[in-house]
C-alpha cells in the first residue's frame, strides 16, 4: 500500500513539474496579447489538459520526452544508502507517503463535492426556469440550424449557458426589451455552445481538483476564463449589427448582475476591462486560420506528447558501479561478499542483486516456488528498492534460468561492459 501511495504522489509532482514547465511556455507564447482570443484559449486548454493527462501517445521532441531524457541523463544519485542512513532490518516503513495520498484525496474529493453540487444546482435552475417569449426565441432560431433550449431565468443574474448534450440559454428578463442587446448576447452564449465550453469547463473542474494545492492551475484556469470570454465576444460582434460602443455598454450591464461560477457566462466580471478594452479597440478576427490550426496541432504534439523508450531515443543503459557503492552495498548486505575476503568484486554483487532478483520474482511462478523460497521473497519487503531496479550490473542477471539463485550466467552485452566503472 504505502508503494502504491509513493507511485501516486511521485506521478502528481511528476504531473505538477510538467503542466508548469508548459503554463510558462504558454505564457511566453501568448506574451504581448497579439494571439487571437481563441488562439489564447486554445493555448490555455491544451495546458489543462498537460495537469490532467499522465500518458499520451510516444512521440520525439514532446515534453514528456524532454523529461524523461533529463531524468536519464542526470540522475546520478547514490543508488543505495549509506550505512549510518541505512534502516534497522525490523524498522516499519515511513508512512508519509499514505499521509500525502491520503491528504490529496481529501482535497481533491472536497472540491471535486462543491463544484458538481454547484453543477447540479444550476441544471436544475436552468431546467426550472421559464421558456422565453416567442420573439427571443426566433431571435436564436435565426442565428443557428440547431437551437438549444432559451429560457428566462433570475432577474438578478446575468446570462449564462449550461449542459453538454442538451445546452440549455438562461437571460434575465431585462434583456427581453432590446432587441438589439438580446441578439448581441445570445449570439455570445451561442459561439460558448458552439465551442464546446461546457466540456472545457469539466477539464477546468477536474485540473482545479486534482490539483487543488498547485496556485499555477489557478492561474491558467482565470487565464482561460478571459481568453474564451474574449474569443465569444469577438464571434458575437462579427455576427451582430450592434455596435462596439453598445456591446461595450452591454458588458458593463451585465457584469453589474450576479454571475454563475458553474457555466460560461457572459456577465463574468473578471477581467471585465481588458474584455471592454479589446470590443472598443481593433476588431479581432473570431476563427482561427489554416497557420494557426497548423501551429495549434504542433503545440498539442509538443504539450501532450508522451516519452519514448530509452531504445526509441538511442540510449542505453548505462552501469553505475563504484568502488565506493561496492563498500557501501557489503557494510549493508555482508553476505553479498561470497569469498568473505572483505571486497566485494562486480561479480559477487551482481550474483547478489541477481539473487534477490530471482526471490522476489520466484512467488510468481506458483510450480517452482518452495516454502522457503516464499518466506525470503516475504522477507525482502524492506530492502532498498534500488538494488533490484539500477543497473548496477547492465542486467547481467537476465540470463539466469536453471540455476541456483546464487550463480548467473553473464551476457555478452555485460561482459562487454566489463570495463565500465570498477
Amino acid at each position: 500500500m504505502i508503494a502504491g501511495a509513493r507511485s501516486v504522489v511521485e506521478l502528481f509532482a511528476l504531473m505538477a513539474a510538467q503542466g508548469t514547465v508548459l503554463a510558462l511556455l504558454g505564457f511566453a507564447v501568448v506574451r504581448g496579447g497579439r494571439l487571437r482570443p481563441g488562439w489564447q484559449a486554445a493555448v490555455w486548454l491544451v495546458v489543462l489538459a498537460k495537469f490532467v493527462l499522465p500518458w499520451g501517445p510516444a512521440m520525439p521532441w514532446s515534453l514528456a520526452d524532454l523529461f524523461a531524457a533529463l531524468r536519464v541523463h542526470h540522475d546520478t544519485g547514490p543508488l543505495i544508502a549509506a550505512p549510518a542512513a541505512a534502516q534497522p532490518a525490523g524498522a516499519s516503513p515511513s508512512v508519509a507517503w499514505l499521509v500525502i495520498a491520503a491528504a490529496w484525496v481529501a482535497g481533491a474529493s472536497i472540491v471535486l463535492a462543491r463544484a458538481l453540487a454547484a453543477q447540479v444546482a444550476v441544471h436544475g435552475a436552468a431546467r426550472r426556469a421559464s421558456p422565453a417569449p416567442a420573439h427571443a426565441q426566433g431571435v436564436l432560431a435565426a442565428a443557428t440550424r440547431r437551437p438549444p433550449r432559451l429560457v428566462v431565468g433570475d432577474p438578478e443574474t446575468g446570462p449564462y449557458v449550461v449542459g453538454v448534450v442538451r445546452p440549455i440559454i438562461v437571460i434575465p428578463p431585462a434583456l427581453l426589451d432590446e432587441p438589439a442587446l438580446l441578439r448581441a448576447a445570445l449570439l455570445h452564449e451561442l459561439a460558448h455552445v458552439q465551442r464546446r465550453d461546457a466540456l472545457v469547463r469539466i477539464v477546468q473542474v477536474v485540473a482545479s481538483a486534482m490539483f487543488f494545492f498547485w496556485p499555477v492551475v489557478r492561474l491558467v484556469n482565470r487565464r482561460l476564463d478571459l481568453a474564451r470570454e474574449a474569443a465569444c465576444d469577438a464571434r458575437a460582434l462579427d455576427a451582430s449589427a450592434v455596435s462596439r460602443p453598445a456591446y461595450a455598454r452591454l458588458l458593463v450591464r451585465m457584469a453589474q448582475l450576479r454571475t454563475v461560477a458553474a457555466a460560461a457566462s457572459l456577465a463574468a466580471s473578471r477581467g471585465l476591462d481588458a474584455r471592454v478594452a479589446a470590443v472598443l479597440g481593433p476588431p479581432a478576427r473570431a476563427r482561427l486560420g489554416v497557420t494557426h490550426r497548423i501551429a495549434l496541432v504542433a503545440w498539442i504534439a509538443l504539450a501532450l506528447g508522451g516519452a519514448r523508450s530509452a531504445a526509441a531515443r538511442g540510449e542505453h543503459t548505462v552501469c553505475k558501479y563504484t568502488p565506493q557503492l561496492a563498500e557501501a552495498l557489503r557494510q549493508a548486505h555482508p553476505e553479498a561478499d561470497r569469498d568473505g575476503d572483505g571486497v566485494l568484486s562486480r561479480d559477487e554483487a551482481c550474483e547478489f542483486q541477481a539473487e534477490l532478483r530471482l526471490r522476489v520474482e520466484t512467488p510468481l511462478r506458483s510450480d517452482q516456488v518452495s516454502q522457503t523460497d516464499a518466506a525470503g521473497a516475504t522477507e525482502l519487503g524492506a530492502l532498498d528498492e534500488n538494488l533490484l531496479n539500477e543497473p548496477l550490473c547492465c542486467n547481467c542477471d537476465r540470463g539466469a534460468e536453471n540455476s541456483a539463485p546464487w550463480i548467473t550466467k553473464r551476457s555478452d552485452a555485460c561482459q562487454s561492459d566489463e570495463g565500465v566503472s570498477r
